[in-house]
């Protein structure tokens, strides 16, 4: 039987001068006892994700699935557009400037980990709704509190016998809006065509692909201006790809050899509806054919250029975990 302490293991926190609840983990955002109550204040433009980040204890995997059933479920009767979970499974060398000797050392670090029962599950869920009316209505906040956290204990062996921690694990939770986003055919700003977008997910029924999400702080004031450079970034991992070839207009796919990759599947950039203290959050959300893709894709000149002022404004991170999707309801 697993060992998944009661601690964050290897989870490390990078603070900064901000509350530590504007922290990021290397892993994604600072975490909280349960999700946190979406504020009925709360504005948004466009289409909105009920975000969550958490940890699962590999023996409470059965009571989880039964509990996102029924989490699931409910969304749907209460108007959610699509409801992705998502594993994390490695992390990206390429985005934190390693040589690129180093290249997909880390992709499936997560997952080895979960395999050897060194580590705890570690998802994303990602629940969308046209408006943030829908949201505040649908109580997904509740929801998760009720059907799903009572299974993210944390799990130890005692004397030869699985015991479940007191409390369960802490989880990140927030309201984030799709500002921009983008796929092969191509880049989408109107909350009408967002919603389309985020409608029907790439990555329904392809488990193949490999997720990369992008978690980064920015001042708040400097919002504006990241929004104003985040869209050529975007526009430059949407449409690139290498090498240029019109016999293979998606481009060749990379691998550990080489320096090829395809153009992402879909890109997208969710900001969070509401500051953190002095900061606010960002998920730069990709879709890529391999890791290696992806890697190769930070290796371009061209890419580097378009990363410049948009990196030049990120206060903490980045960190850019890999993902596989384990669960799309639509």
């Amino acid at each position: 039987m697993t060992d998944q302490s009661f601690s964050t293991s290897r989870r490390t926190f990078l603070s900064g001068s901000v509350a530590a609840s504007a922290m990021l983990a290397t892993t994604g955002f600072a975490h909280s006892a349960q999700a946190a109550e979406v504020s009925k204040s709360l504005t948004a433009q466009g289409p909105v994700t009920f975000y969550v980040e958490m940890r699962l204890a590999q023996p409470n995997k059965a009571g989880f699935d039964s509990g996102m059933g029924t989490f699931t479920k409910a969304m749907q009767e209460k108007g959610a557009l699509a409801i992705t979970l998502k594993q994390m499974v490695g992390d990206s060398t390429m985005v934190k400037n390693y040589p690129p000797s180093y290249k997909g050392v880390l992709r499936d670090a997560y997952a080895s980990g979960a395999k050897e029962g060194t580590l705890p599950l570690f998802y994303s869920l990602f629940v969308r709704f046209p408006d943030i009316k829908t949201l505040k209505a649908a109580e997904a906040d509740v929801a998760f509190n009720r059907d799903i956290l009572p299974h993210l204990h944390g799990v130890m062996m005692k004397d030869g016998h699985p015991v479940s921690s007191p409390k369960p694990m802490a989880v990140y939770s927030g309201v984030f809006e799709t500002v921009l986003a983008g796929d092969r055919k191509g880049i989408y700003t109107s909350p009408k065509d967002l919603i389309q977008f985020l409608s029907q997910p790439v990555d329904n029924n392809h488990p193949e692909l490999v997720t990369v999400e992008n978690h980064v702080f920015v001042h708040e004031l400097s919002v504006a201006a990241f929004d104003k450079a985040v869209p050529p970034l975007l526009k430059v991992a949407q449409e690139t790809e290498q090498p240029i070839d019109s016999a293979n207009p998606m481009g060749l796919p990379g691998a550990v050899d080489n320096l090829n990759y395809r153009k992402a599947v879909s890109t997208e950039i969710l900001r969070k509806v509401d500051a953190d203290g002095e900061l606010r959050a960002y998920i730069m959300h990709g879709i890529w054919e391999s890791v290696w893709d992806h890697e190769n894709s930070h290796l371009d000149a061209r890419f580097k250029t378009a990363a410049a002022p948009v990196g030049a404004m990120v206060v903490i991170g980045p960190v850019e975990p890999f993902y596989t999707t384990q669960l799309t309801v639509i």
